[in-house]
């Protein structure tokens, strides 16, 4: 009997994310050159510690395309993350294996993965491969963005229309990738602008618009004009009425969105000029939609966008689901992204952060350079990751954002594909010592400078600070983890995050670490989505004398972009 010759394998869950003990299947695709009898064996893990195990026998066929399915029931948990690794057996022999990973979760808020829809013209009916994408991302939210008839008036009167940057769009295929996302366990948010009506409109009620203080109307590209969204305004009422006639079509939430400007503006009010200071208005804004929304929908969601971080410190704690910011400069630097999640998770208290920071790198214009491109990328998506923050980024069948006009998208080439995936199966694996709100930052208190808690010796400075040509050091502790996440930026000609990048980080190998303990050390474990799988690596370590006492030490073989060693206690 020959050997069975797997050519591809891939494996994912069948939904973004699962509901409490609802029930799942892990996908597993394979094309094989020659046919016979084979067994899945499918691990489920939480970290390193392996659960339980699923085996499936399959006759597989000769050069076609199988899948297998692989049930499975969810935990009753409200949220918690899992690994599989599964292994193909022919006989004794493993001739394939791959991992993935899912969290069960009792609302998309505990974790906000935000993924993109923005195509929605008559051609695209019955063509559901971009939702089959994002659910390959692990991405449970799904922003429908410019999905309406006019920022005014969002319903369209015919199933057919043209949207206000003239597109031709269809509200039946609008409706068609709600209940699709809706199948694979995802949320979808409705766009919408909390203050843009058209220009007609505006025309017609200019006693609703918002003025500069010469007296002439705010608005942006002379289409969207600017109105007044004061808690007392006819234009809050009206808006907040379209939000709610969204949702009672099956959208899941909104998407609120500003443009950053004006900060503050005049409204006519009784024939008299008054001053309105939005970053008073908005917080009022959001509670008031929440309210109205929540009566259609008990588990409505809502996402108001932060432009340029603008203004969290007034809206981080409204009634929404996760703190959104979308970053400009001059927020510019990697480093300077993980002080937007920062301040964002402390001033929420309790919301996870999102971060949409578009990639103009993937913009194909003359000079384009996707090489440089994906480079860049990546360390952005590691820098937001390993801070405790999620990136707007994915979305349209494997397409990523590239501007603020989400259909002026990117294209991620096959191989780059993977790398993101692999990537996204990582923070959904390890959720938990990422984004759990109990979570001690240690970065500047534990290592560099006077700090000897945590101190690593390799060829090029290991440092808290996130500067050009070191080791970026990011330290978390939860009660019975330490976790070091190591950024590479070695070698690389700049530490801009929206910029690509000529060549990857220079490769580190034989970091030395040692870590004063408190407690009994269970056991060192290394993980890192460059490597293309998330299994975790458990490392050796020794015991060593400190200057506080006891300590271990331990060597990290390589880092490529992004290295998280986590300490079980």
């Amino acid at each position: 009997m020959g050997k069975i010759l797997i050519r591809e394998i891939d494996v994912y869950p069948d939904k973004a994310q699962y509901r409490p003990q609802g029930q799942g299947k892990i996908v597993v695709e394979l094309l094989s050159e020659t046919g016979g009898y084979i067994e899945v064996l499918a691990e489920f893990k939480q970290l390193h510690l392996s659960l339980w195990i699923e085996r499936v026998t399959y006759q597989l066929p000769r050069s076609q395309k199988t899948k297998i399915m692989i049930p499975f029931q969810a935990s009753a948990s409200n949220w918690e993350c899992y690994g599989v690794e599964v292994k193909i057996l022919d006989g004794c022999n493993v001739i394939a294996k791959k991992s993935t990973a899912f969290d069960v979760a009792d609302h998309w808020r505990r974790a906000p993965r935000y993924g993109f829809l923005s195509d929605f013209a008559v051609g695209e009916g019955g063509h559901l491969q971009d939702v089959e994408a994002l659910n390959k991302y692990h991405l449970n939210i799904i922003q429908f963005y410019d999905w309406m008839y006019r920022h005014d008036n969002l319903i369209p009167p015919t199933e057919e229309f043209i949207d206000p940057m003239g597109r031709t769009l269809s509200y039946r295929v609008v409706k068609e990738k709600i209940v699709a996302v809706h199948k694979k366990g995802m949320a979808a948010m409705g766009y919408g602008a909390v203050y843009a009506s058209l220009k007609d409109f505006h025309h017609q009620h200019q006693e609703l618009g918002l003025y500069k203080n010469d007296g002439k109307p705010y608005h942006l590209i002379d289409i969207f004009y600017i109105m007044d969204i004061s808690p007392d305004s006819e234009w809050n009422k009206l808006i907040i009425s379209e939000f709610r006639k969204a949702i009672e079509q099956g959208f899941d939430g909104i998407h609120l969105d500003q443009y950053g400007f004006p900060k503050k503006a005049y409204r006519q009010l009784n024939g008299k000029r008054e001053l309105v200071d939005l970053a008073e208005c908005y917080p009022v804004l959001i509670n008031q939609t929440k309210e109205n929304l929540s009566e259609a929908n008990p588990e409505v969601g809502l996402i108001f966008n932060n432009v340029s971080n603008y203004p969290v410190q007034t809206t981080a704690k409204a009634k929404q689901d996760a703190v959104y910011i979308e970053v400009w400069p001059p927020v510019v630097h990697l480093r300077e992204l993980k002080g937007l999640i920062d301040r964002g998770r402390e001033l929420s208290q309790g919301k996870q952060v999102i971060l949409s920071a578009y990639l103009p790198a993937f913009k194909q214009k003359e000079g384009y350079d996707p090489a440089a491109a994906e480079n860049g990328a990546l360390l952005t998506m590691a820098t937001i990751f390993a801070s405790g923050g999620y990136h707007l980024l994915i979305g349209e069948d494997n397409n990523i954002l590239t501007e603020a006009y989400y259909p002026s998208y990117g294209k991620m080439s096959k191989e780059f594909i993977r790398e993101v995936r692999s990537y996204y199966d990582f923070i959904v694996r390890y959720g938990k010592l990422l984004y759990d709100f109990s979570l001690l930052d240690l970065s500047m208190t534990h290592t560099g400078g006077i700090n000897t808690e945590i101190v690593f010796q390799g060829d090029v400075p290991i440092i808290p600070n996130g500067d050009l040509n070191t080791v970026w050091t990011i330290i978390k502790e939860l009660p019975d983890y330490k976790i070091i996440h190591l950024l590479n930026l070695v070698g690389i000609e700049n530490d801009y995050w929206e910029q690509g990048k000529t060549a990857r980080p220079r490769k580190q190998t034989d970091i030395q670490c040692t870590v004063l303990i408190e407690k009994e050390i269970r056991g060192i474990y290394l993980a890192s989505p460059d490597l293309l799988t998330t299994e975790p690596l458990e490392l050796p370590y020794q015991m060593v004398e400190h200057e506080h006492g006891k300590a271990v030490k331990f060597r990290i073989p390589e880092l490529l972009i992004w290295d998280m060693i986590y300490l079980q206690f």
